[in-house]
């Protein structure tokens, strides 16, 4: 087996490993045990494969200056951060050595570890932040280079109440920071109305993912004004200064599960120099020129009956 010699100790029991291009070593898999010794402490990369939860992953990896980018540790470790101590099984690390993201957990879910049984290990952690105080399971902090938390990313269905430009609110998945600490996005647990320059918008992405925190439904601009939001429902009609009408509202597309439901496509509306967009669309129209109407209409999901094909009132409730 080989062995690297790193700026982090001697690797020893390598079983796999791969190279840049330039020769330098990318990431490997030990099947002995190795410390490697860092700024946050020594950790010890996994090197056993046996519990019915372990990913069959690379033990570490680095960058091509040598640094380390992630570790998968063998067991759980206690990491000192900058919102305190942090259980972790993966760690991952900007560039300069800095932590970027924490995982408390990192078990592969299959048909024989669920993700209820990973789950049941995860522990409350304390968060004391711009939004409030709270205690809660999590998937992963990430934080930006100097240690400023950067997101959030909650368990399903394991709700947080916070604090935000908005007023209080019920936040699901994630939420993301700006580096002052300030709240730049949450994803919200249920449809919220949102005060907005052109009006009360219903804000909920019926498609919200959950893989991460980063990006959420409704975004703000550092200093709390309203930058973007997500809709499933409301439909926009825009009269412009010429009288012209334009009407923008959440599309539909065939359910990818069942080709007889139809999904929601939810519509992005973005707010930026005293001007609406929609769906990151070049076209833009001036608050003070055009006049806005909001309308929540909830939206057919649901395909006519056969014997009402030609009804546009029927969503399949009647047969």
């Amino acid at each position: 087996m080989e062995k690297l010699d790193t700026k982090y100790g001697v690797i020893k029991g390598i079983s796999s490993m791969d190279y840049y291009k330039n020769g330098n070593p990318r990431d490997c898999v030990v099947t002995e045990v190795n410390e490697l010794k860092t700024n946050y402490g020594t950790f010890i990369p996994q090197y056993e494969n046996g519990s019915e939860r372990r990913k069959h992953i690379k033990s570490f990896s680095f960058y091509d200056n040598g640094n380390l980018q992630s570790v998968y540790l063998e067991k759980q470790a206690k990491i000192n951060t900058s919102i305190g101590i942090l259980p972790a099984e993966l760690i991952t690390f900007y560039q300069n050595g800095n932590i970027k993201r924490i995982f408390p957990l990192n078990g592969q879910i299959t048909a024989y570890w669920s993700e209820l049984d990973e789950y049941k290990l995860a522990e409350d952690i304390s968060f004391d932040l711009s939004v409030g105080k709270f205690e809660k399971k999590i998937i992963a902090v990430n934080f930006y280079e100097d240690g400023v938390v950067k997101s959030i990313t909650f368990w399903p269905n394991n709700p947080v109440e916070i604090t935000s430009p908005i007023g209080k609110v019920m936040a699901r998945i994630g939420l993301a920071f700006y580096n002052s600490g300030k709240l730049k996005s949450f994803e919200p647990l249920k449809p919220t109305r949102v005060e907005t320059p052109i009006g009360a918008i219903t804000s909920y992405d019926t498609n919200a993912l959950g893989i991460h925190g980063d990006l959420n439904s409704i975004n703000f601009f550092e200093d709390g004004n309203i930058k973007s939001l997500i809709t499933s429902s409301d439909t926009i009609e825009i009269t412009t200064k010429a009288g012209e009408k334009k009407i923008y509202k959440p599309g539909l597309k065939v359910s990818v599960i069942n080709d007889e439901v139809m999904e929601v496509v939810p519509m992005r509306v973005s707010f930026n120099d005293n001007k609406v967009c929609f769906n990151n669309s070049e076209d833009a129209y001036s608050i003070d020129e055009c006049t806005f109407k909001v309308e929540c209409i909830p939206l057919q999901t649901k395909s006519p009956c056969a014997n009402c094909s030609g009804n546009s009132d029927c969503n399949g409730d009647c047969c």
